[in-house]
This record gives C-alpha cells, structure tokens and sequence, in this order.
C-alpha cells in the first residue's frame, strides 16, 4: 500500500503489516539475509551491541560485528547470536574492512566507531565502497559526521549502491552546511532536498522524524518519545533498519518501519517507566514485541 506524506497511527500500523508480511514456514537463516556492521570502538563497545541487537530483532538472518577487540568481546559476551570479526579500528585502517562487505544485503556502518583517526583515509575508503556495486549501505553518527570533512555531497553523488543516512539536525547540519534553524524552520523540505541533491534516503531523526527520497516521497512518523532523547537509542534505530533492509525489504520501507516501531517502543517503555527512565538497551526487546503484534493482526 502506499504511504501518505503525514500518516496517521492507524495509517502507520497498516503500512507496517502490508511490508512486514510473515515468514514461510519452511524458511531458514539464509532467506533472511546478512546484516553486516562496521560499529564500536573501545571507547562505545555499548553502540556495537545495541545496533546488533536491533538488527537481530528487526529479524536479520544473520548479524555480522566488525569491530575492535574490546566492542566483539563485550558482543560475544551479550549477544551469541552475533558472528564477531576482531579488526583493527575502521577509522585507522577502514581497508581492513572492505573484503568482508561483500557477501553483505545490508551494511551499517558508524554507530560508536569515534573520530580518532583520518577522516581523510576513512572516506577514501567509504567512497570506494559506494562507488561499487552492491549491498545498501546504512550511515549512522561518526560516519556521517567524518563524511561531513570531506564533502559529503560528492562523495554520495558517486554512489552507485543505495545508502541510507540517519542523522540527527546537528549531524544533518554538518552534512547539508544548513544552519539549525533553516533545518528547524522546514525539516521536511531540508530532508527532500539533500536527498534529492545526493540521491540518498535521508531519516532526519527528532520529534516528527522525517523520512525522505531522491524522487521527492517522504513521510513523517507519527510515533516518537521524549524517553528517546538519551545516547544509545539512536544505535538501536540504525540497527533495525539495517535488519529490515537485509531481510528484503526497500530502503525507504525499512527506514519509515524502523523509525515508528523505535517510537512506538519509547512510547510503551516511557509509560512503563516515565520519560526519564527508559534505558535504550530495552528498546530491540520492547520493538520485537510490538512487531508480533503486527504479525499477529496480519495472521
């Protein structure tokens, strides 16, 4: 079904259950694609193992982590189900990371890896892999934000696989050059014209998020908590995107579920524990619940 530009709840909830359809019985991991995730860094082991979280909740067949030691052993210990690859940090040698992208559907690449480093050698680096042909690639937080040093508009316009962009205003500032009040005075209009100009998905995060595509589509999400506004919800957020991305649905589809179901999430978590005291971690349980019922309605 289509999607309007301001959807309702109700709308909403029904463009979820026309993508999210259930699984053939006689599926397996294979079916449900590969999640590939270049996150983490020794000082936010944490943002690794929420984005995989999300990612294993959103249903991804298989979650890869590529990280530095100190993000896969803290994985390993929280999440068996992820398949860790200890490297060296993405922002110092980002080549060591290229030849396990390839047999990726979906790629997250960002969440926690830091700005130490050259940004210079990791967009060389970036800029190779969206050059390529293949999987859709998520960029979340330090990329986008190493991405903005070195003229993040080129670098997108030469893409030639589908990307993913999940900033918030301050992030989406450093990339677009606007100001935060241009961005704040016409966050749709801000969104549909950088991913016009780069050909992007763009999800501008904040109250209203709003989801938008190179043909001028968007929709804004209904849904949304001020108990989101804490470092680490963001991670789970591009983790479930990647997931649904890699378990076949389209960018945009994925971003748009993603983002109301990660709403929705706060929501039910902030009636359980105020809008202070929801922590993010409880976020990919609490939105794997509400995707059942989704599933659910649909059987």
């Amino acid at each position: 079904m289509l999607l309007s530009t301001y959807p309702t709840r109700a709308e909403a909830r029904a463009y979820i259950r026309s993508v999210l359809l259930p699984r053939e019985r006689e599926s397996h991991k294979g079916d449900h694609g590969r999640a590939v995730l270049a996150c983490g860094s020794a000082e936010y082991a944490g943002a690794a193992i929420l984005a995989a979280e999300g990612a294993l909740r959103a249903g991804a067949g298989l979650t890869y982590l590529l990280s530095v030691g100190e993000a896969t052993a803290a994985a390993r210990a929280r999440l068996p189900e992820v398949i860790c690859r200890t490297l060296p940090p993405i922002t110092e040698e980002p080549e060591a990371y290229l030849p396990f992208f390839g047999a990726a559907d979906a790629l997250l690449i960002g969440c926690g890896i830091g700005q130490a480093g050259g940004s210079e050698a990791f967009c060389r680096a970036l800029s190779s892999l969206l050059a390529s042909e293949g999987a859709p690639v998520v960029l979340d937080a330090d990329a986008l934000n190493l991405l903005a040093r070195q003229g993040a508009t080129e670098i997108l316009k030469n893409a030639r696989r589908e990307v993913i962009l999940t900033p918030h205003e301050m992030e989406f500032s450093r990339l677009s050059g606007l100001s935060l009040d241009e961005i704040k005075a016409d966050r749709v209009g801000a969104a549909c014209r950088f991913a016009a100009l780069t050909g992007a998905v763009v999800l501008l995060k904040g109250a209203g998020s709003v989801v938008a595509r190179a043909d001028g589509g968007f929709a804004v999400c209904p849904s949304g908590s001020p108990a989101l506004a804490k470092g680490g919800t963001g991670d789970v957020l591009a983790g479930l995107t990647v997931g649904l991305i890699a378990g076949g649905l389209d960018p945009f589809a994925s971003v748009f579920c993603a983002a109301y179901l990660h709403g929705e999430a706060g929501e039910a978590l902030e009636r359980q524990y105020s809008e202070r005291g929801v922590l993010p971690s409880e976020l990919p349980r609490t939105a794997a619940m509400l995707l059942r019922e989704y599933l659910a309605e649909e059987t």
